[in-house]
């Protein structure tokens, strides 16, 4: 009778502390953990881990305090434990199930995709160290696999979704970046077609806000995208666009490299009209639409003539027969010049400047 009455008695955690009884303070937590009051067992249970330390018994009462804690969804604690609990005891019969439990518990962590993904990479990681220590438990082995695709699957639209905001905020280099990772990373991720057109639009957009110094390099990269692009996409819904993007790539390498003379030293810019003048003749048979064509022609023509201008300027600069280099530059490009643009509306202003170095020229000698 006195039993029974204790046993009735005691139906808190709190109540059950006071018993010195050690095999009834363990058979009252399993009463509650069958019955699922998991809040009653779990603080019963750790208790008794310290009073059992040592002992056979503890392995059993560790693993009922695991489960507790991930039936009652408290899989920060559940997460730990179960690992701990295979670190300690791998030969333990719930040893495959505490690691596989393991990573349930960092899988139901996993939030939304909007949020930092952080649980979501460590299920993967304990997944995997599942299948690599009992990769020969079908069952388990095939729920691990849905699970990491699962998980994987949320990160690519989590990555997916950085990349659409970095584009959507105008941090086109970020996005173009981002989402040639998501290729590299997730190679199998849906509707690829559009992440591959969205690598062409993001690179074309940071580089036609980029600085003269940086605009040919950045418009090749463009044009290396869209040759990727059409080469798997070749009837893509998005082709018409893409086109839209290399066609004026081609011609704002041209005029980038026009601008950037412009703003360079004088001693540098005849270099970088040469350059300006070889990237129209090659970009030219490559365009399309004869706006452009003649937009890369007029380029060209002001590249001819600012070679002719700055040689000009650069024997001004000089004095004595330090000029002489300059000025026969200034006239031998003048008539590369003439010969190449004989109605050229710079003919005049070139002919101006052909004279005056003619004159010094011929001046420098009697001098001499």
């Amino acid at each position: 009778m006195v039993f029974i009455l204790l046993w009735q008695s005691c139906d808190t955690p709190e109540q059950l502390a006071k018993s010195t009884d050690l095999d009834y303070k363990y058979k009252k937590a399993m009463q509650w953990f069958n019955k699922k009051q998991y809040y009653k067992c779990i603080p019963v249970f750790e208790e008794l881990m310290g009073l059992y330390k040592g002992t056979k018994s503890t392995e059993n009462i560790y693993y009922h305090y695991c489960l507790a804690n991930y039936r009652q969804g408290d899989y920060i604690i559940s997460a730990y434990h179960f690992k701990n609990f295979f670190d300690l005891y791998p030969t333990s019969e719930h040893a495959e199930e505490c690691l596989y439990l393991h990573a349930k518990s960092l899988d139901n962590q996993s939030p939304q995709y909007e949020l930092e993904q952080v649980n979501t990479y460590k299920a993967i990681e304990a997944y995997m160290l599942y299948l690599n220590n009992f990769y020969d438990n079908a069952s388990r082995v095939d729920s691990c696999n849905k699970s990491i695709t699962k998980l994987r699957k949320k990160l690519e639209k989590k990555a997916l979704s950085n990349a659409e905001l970095y584009y959507k905020t105008e941090h086109y280099r970020a996005a173009a970046t981002t989402f040639e990772n998501l290729l590299e990373i997730y190679p199998d991720i849906d509707n690829s077609e559009r992440i591959y057109f969205m690598i062409v639009k993001a690179n074309y957009k940071f580089a036609i806000n980029s600085i003269p110094s940086k605009k040919e390099e950045r418009f090749d990269h463009v044009l290396d995208s869209y040759i990727t692009f059409s080469r798997k996409f070749a009837s893509s819904k998005y082709m018409e666009e893409a086109t839209e993007y290399e066609q004026q790539s081609r011609y704002q390498v041209v005029k980038g490299l026009m601008e950037l003379a412009q703003v360079s030293r004088i001693s540098d810019r005849e270099a970088i009209f040469s350059r300006c003048i070889k990237e129209a003749e090659t970009q030219k048979p490559l365009l399309k639409e004869e706006k452009l064509q003649e937009k890369c022609d007029k380029i060209k023509e002001q590249a001819y003539f600012n070679i002719v201008k700055t040689n000009y300027l650069m024997a001004e600069e000089q004095r004595g027969i330090a000029k002489n280099e300059p000025l026969q530059k200034t006239v031998k490009s003048y008539f590369i010049f003439a010969d190449q643009f004989k109605k050229s509306r710079h003919s005049r202003e070139a002919e101006r400047i052909y004279r005056n170095a003619y004159k010094t020229l011929e001046k420098l000698k009697t001098d001499g």
